[in-house]
């Protein structure tokens, strides 16, 4: 998939500029990093993980419980449904965005342009083109660490474009240097001071999902209305 290994190759050498962290313990190089990235990248169609959200408010204060499963496509769609405390169901198609919700048969509708939902970038660590990133973020290299007895590379984007620093302050994405699909992800929401972390597990990639997993397509009788 063309797509993705740019994507991954254009962190790698945006990360070039940076120092290794002093934790780098398996002692990786822009080189070695980028050939890996290449490899594990180029064929990306899909991908599904279970998750775990928790968002921290600007006083320290975690909302923890939130858990589902997230859905990508080699088009940038996602799909999250939240399972748990409450059931709702984001749905990122193209450009718009779904707020689903089943308990009042109701789906609010965004513009993903003008959206300061948070959710619109958990595609960064999925399915963002190359372009994207090297246009949008500053990149820098964090190092390596453990997540859920996973080695993991660490990467911080910093939004370029104003509009995007008016949501989000930064961007952590923590990438299994097994799978080299992201396990962790911190994003920092500018306005409120909160944050969301998003934990990814029993990741699966290039299964044949239903097509129709990335449509505005809803029970009968769900009403729409659009902000």
């Amino acid at each position: 998939m063309i797509k993705l290994r740019t994507t991954w190759l254009s962190i790698a050498v945006l990360c070039s500029s940076t120092a290794m962290a002093q934790n780098n313990e398996l002692n990786w190089t822009m080189e070695r990093a980028i050939d890996q990235l290449a490899q594990q990248g180029e064929n990306f169609e899909t991908a599904l993980a279970d998750v775990e959200i928790d968002w921290v408010n600007r006083d320290g204060v975690a909302d923890k419980g939130n858990s589902g499963r997230i859905y990508f496509n080699e088009d940038g769609d996602v799909r999250i449904h939240i399972k748990a405390p409450t059931e709702r169901t984001v749905l990122i198609e193209g450009r718009d965005v779904h707020i689903y919700d089943p308990a009042t048969a109701t789906v609010h509708e965004y513009d993903r342009s003008a959206s300061s939902r948070l959710e619109v970038f958990t595609v960064l660590g999925f399915s963002v083109t190359g372009e994207d990133l090297e246009d949008g973020y500053l990149v820098t290299f964090i190092g390596e660490d453990e997540i859920t007895n996973r080695r993991v590379l660490g990467l911080e984007l910093t939004p370029k474009r104003d509009s995007d620093r008016e949501i989000v302050s930064s961007i952590t994405l923590w990438i299994d240097e097994a799978s080299w699909l992201p396990v962790r992800q911190i994003i920092e929401h500018t306005p409120s001071g909160q944050s969301i972390t998003t934990t990814f597990s029993g990741t699966a990639r290039n299964l044949s999902l239903n097509p129709d997993l990335f449509k505005d397509k809803w029970p009968r009788g769900t009403d729409k209305v659009n902000h």
